[in-house]
């Protein structure tokens, strides 16, 4: 985690109501899941569009309004959260403040010293290529 997600966590976890506490600690528990390599789909972690500057956000749904942290793979398996906005905030997708939101984790990026360019499976960006184990990018029934 880069600092911002860090310490909106840390600030998120100490509030002083307790509906906005259990909003934090639900997004523990997804970044959690995927930490620990319980299953994941685009349900929690999903590539944005497009997907050659590749941005992702993980997906905390639970309670509304949900959170959503923007980040990178810096490799293969290693998601690498920059900053947390609330979802009700970002308006549609491919709005301004959306847009905005990955320009500011490619700016949080720079600024933690990551490789200027993060993992990549262009031209084919396939799902299974950055999160190599137990993942798949929609849930399927096997025929």
């Amino acid at each position: 985690m880069c600092q911002p997600l860090t310490k909106a966590i840390e600030t998120g976890r100490a509030g002083s109501e307790d509906r906005e506490r259990k909003r934090w600690a639900m997004l523990e528990a997804d970044i959690g899941h995927f930490v620990e390599g319980g299953y994941v789909t685009e349900d929690l972690l999903k590539q944005l569009k497009p997907a050659k500057f590749e941005h992702w956000e993980l997906r905390s749904r639970k309670p509304r309004p949900s959170l959503r942290v923007f980040g990178r793979f810096a490799m293969p398996d290693v998601f690498v959260g920059t900053h947390v906005v609330r979802r009700d905030e970002l308006g549609g997708m491919w709005s301004a403040r959306f847009e905005q939101e990955k320009l500011v984790c490619e700016e949080i990026w720079a600024e933690a010293g990551l490789p200027s360019a993060p993992f990549t499976d262009a031209p084919h960006f396939r799902y299974e290529r950055y999160i190599t184990d137990n993942a798949r990018q929609r849930i399927a029934v096997p025929s």
